[in-house]
Order: structure tokens, then sequence, then C-alpha cells
């Protein structure tokens, strides 16, 4: 204890966020109901990246001067005397506002840091109350480094296609990047849809989807009406000829996206809006209303049991590692950062704290 150690701060710069690598310092001293651990690896988010191509940290509760990044595997290497949860050499998940028993700092927990100090540790909490969760997440070091540290991430798109259970069995996800891709995996293999078809204009996604049984889409190379309707069929509705699927997801968060809905969703088909949108969006209410049509948010499935069906899903093979495309030394954060944006080339960056 009491040694120095290298952490990844965020900081407001007008129209763009600043990111250093400074040193900060660990207490001398463990108390007795704390936790110290290490990062073994940590993905970067998109919030992460466009915060710091934009600016505007605190719309995504990354704060100015904070230890940021939020998607990682930890190791204990130091328990307080009166902690009987966790042992050192566990591997947790530090559930990012909890493990510091401060809601806000949900997006500032130290992902980009070599060391955490977690105060107050516990397991015990209530993971369907926003505010009274458990320090962490146990984990299970079988499933391997990559696969575990993709578990937060995973569980944005999980939540929204869970809520789709009951809805039918066939799905259109538009937008293809980790949220996107997450959905698609859990609702062909968590939720158990026959057909899930991904849009988004990156060959290089769409590719990468089809290695987990999930058809594909690029508009802007396919003829889209053709496509769905060769996939799942068609009816009719309010305003003419429609697409049989019964759910869409939303996971881009732009007016394009939601307009294919409205333009394809047949009667009583579901939106899931699982994207964060940055302008007002516009609804057809009058398709909504006619055609009977449902709209919901992105779901609110505890993440202590996201994580658990995920893992449930790695153990029977589904293997998520090849979604981290690109492993990054801490010192090289910026460049990860700058690297996320490339949907051509790019879905999943890490930075590894265990080869680096």
């Amino acid at each position: 204890m009491g040694k120095t150690y290298k952490a990844a701060i965020y900081y407001e710069g007008g129209d763009h966020g600043i990111v250093k690598i400074e040193e900060r310092q660990l207490p001398d001293q463990v108390g007795d109901n704390d936790v110290v651990v290490k990062n073994l690896i940590a993905t970067i988010c998109g919030a992460d990246a466009r915060c710091y191509r934009d600016g505007g940290g605190q719309a995504h509760m990354i704060w100015d001067g904070y230890e940021f990044g939020h998607e990682m595997v930890s190791e204990v290497v130091e328990v307080g005397k009166n902690v009987t949860d966790v042992k050192v050499g566990d591997w947790i998940f530090p559930n990012m506002g909890h493990a510091y028993h401060d809601h806000h700092r949900m997006a500032t927990c130290g992902g980009f840091s070599e060391y955490l100090y977690l105060p107050d540790f516990t397991f015990e909490g209530d993971w369907t109350n926003s505010q009274a969760q458990p320090s962490a997440v146990m984990l299970d070091k079988s499933l391997g480094l990559e696969n575990l540290c993709l578990l937060e991430p995973m569980t944005i798109g999980t939540r929204s296609a869970l809520d789709m259970k009951g809805r039918g069995t066939t799905a259109v996800v538009i937008g293809c990047g980790m949220i996107g891709l997450g959905c698609g995996i859990a609702l062909k293999h968590i939720v158990g849809f026959e057909k899930v078809m991904m849009l988004d204009f990156s060959d290089y996604r769409l590719e990468i989807a089809k290695g987990y049984d999930l058809l594909t889409c690029n508009p802007s190379k396919e003829d889209l009406d053709a496509v769905l309707y060769e996939t799942f069929g068609e009816t009719f509705g309010y305003g003419g000829k429609k697409c049989k699927a019964d759910c869409w997801v939303d996971c881009l968060g732009i007016q394009p996206a939601t307009d294919y809905f409205f333009k394809y969703a047949r009667p009583m088909a579901t939106l899931g809006i699982t994207g964060v949108f940055h302008e007002p969006c516009k609804i057809d209410a009058v398709s909504v209303c006619y055609n009977q049509q449902w709209i919901k948010g992105c779901g609110a499935t505890p993440l202590k049991y996201c994580f658990e069906m995920i893992m449930d899903m790695e153990r029977n093979g589904i293997d998520l590692a090849p979604l981290i495309t690109h492993k990054i030394k801490l010192d090289d954060i910026e460049e990860g950062l700058k690297m996320f944006a490339d949907p051509q080339g790019v879905m999943k960056v890490a930075i590894d704290y265990v080869n680096n």
C-alpha cells in the first residue's frame, strides 16, 4: 500500500475532451472494510470516445478531473481484515458507481487506472434498487479476460433483447456497433429468436455479426426492401406494404434508424429504443395509432442477472473474445479513443494491463 499508479484522467477542454496520464497514490494502509484491486483489462465505451472527441462529459457522468472507464475486469490484491466476501486473487467487476457508493461515478470508476481502492466493500445489497446495489460482481475466471470484459457492454443490448421476450421470434436490429451486436447476439442466443437481422453500413462489422449466426444487410449496397420482404415475408398495414418482422431495435439513436421502423414495421410490431438520441426524435404517431405498434425503452433487467445470463451463454460456446479487435497500452489510450470511431476496422478496443 501507499504505492503510486498510473491513471487516465478526463478533463473538459471546451469543444473536446483532454486525457492525461497522471500518477495517483493508494492509501498507506488498507481500511478494515476496504479492498484494493488491480485492473487486468478494460474496454473503451462509445461514451468515453464521444466525450474525448466532443467534450460534454457531464452528460455521460464523465466528470472533469476524474479517473474514468467503467468496462473492466479487476483482480483483488488486498483486503481489509473485516472483508470476507472476496479473497486475494479473485476476479471481480467493480459495480461502477456502487463500487464507491456514489451513484454519480457510474462512468468514472477507474477502468483506465492501474489500481482501484474500493471503500466499504460488500457483495450484499439490492440489485433491483438503483441506489443500493453491491460493490461488485464475482466473475468466472474460466471464461477468460476478454469474454468477461465484455459483460458490461453486452448488458445494454441484452436488456433490450430480454424486453422483446414474448413479443415474437423475429427481429431487425439497426446498428452493428457493440450495443447493437450485443442485442442481436442476445436475441438469438439468450432469448432464442429464430431470425435476427443486423442493419449497418459497415461491411466489416456485419462480417463479424455473421459469425454469431445473425443475418445481415448493408442498406447502402443492398436493396433493403427486397432483403426484408424476402427474409421475413410481407403483409399490409397503415401506410401500405409492411415487413412481417416482429421486433425492431434502434441501437444508433439517430432519426434515420427510427424511420426504418415506421416505414417497414407491421401492425403490432415493437420498437425498442436503445441508442441514445442527442437530437429530438420525430415519432410517426399516426402509424403507432393505426398500426397499434409498441415503443419501449432499452430495458431494466438488473446488471447482475444480465451478467449471469451472458456468462451462461459463454459457457455454452458463444465466444465474445473476437469482438475485442484491438489491444493497447494505457499510455496509448488517446490513440485508442481516436481508433474507436472507425466503424470499418474496429469493433472494441481494450486496455491490456497484463501483457503491457
